[in-house]
């Protein structure tokens, strides 16, 4: 049974925290101000979210994980009711770049906003995507 050291649990609450502002606190406040140009923010964020995820999997019998797992899917879920804020925030260009470059999966899909749009699009439009 793996468990997280001290160490690594405390930057496992420092990338939550930043995961969890840019979600409730920064974003909602770019969308309410009309600003934008939130790329580097956003970029760091969705990295704190890969490393948690990564933790999740490591560690998934560390029951002080137990409330963090329970509260990302609602975090998920608010990133996902703002997706279309979120792009016009993040240039498409470097978003794509940026997963590419990195060679992120598939399963962190919060780095495929974008694609989860097209296909919805699409899908209403009964046509089929085009890549």
């Amino acid at each position: 049974m793996a468990k997280l050291t001290a160490k690594e649990f405390r930057s496992f609450q420092m990338r939550w925290q930043e995961y969890e502002d840019m979600v409730r606190r920064i974003l909602p406040r770019f969308i309410a101000r009309r600003l934008y140009d939130l790329s580097d923010d956003l970029d760091h964020a969705l990295y704190c979210r890969d490393r948690m995820e990564e933790d999740f999997a490591r560690y998934a019998d560390d029951p002080r994980l137990t409330p963090y797992r329970l509260q990302v899917v609602t975090l998920d879920a608010d990133l996902l009711l703002m997706r279309a804020e979120v792009l016009a925030r993040y240039p498409l260009k470097h978003y794509r770049a940026t997963r590419k470059r990195n060679a992120i999966p598939r399963t962190h899909w919060w780095w495929y906003l974008d694609e989860a749009e097209e296909e919805a699009e699409t899908k209403a439009a009964g046509t089929k995507p085009t890549r």
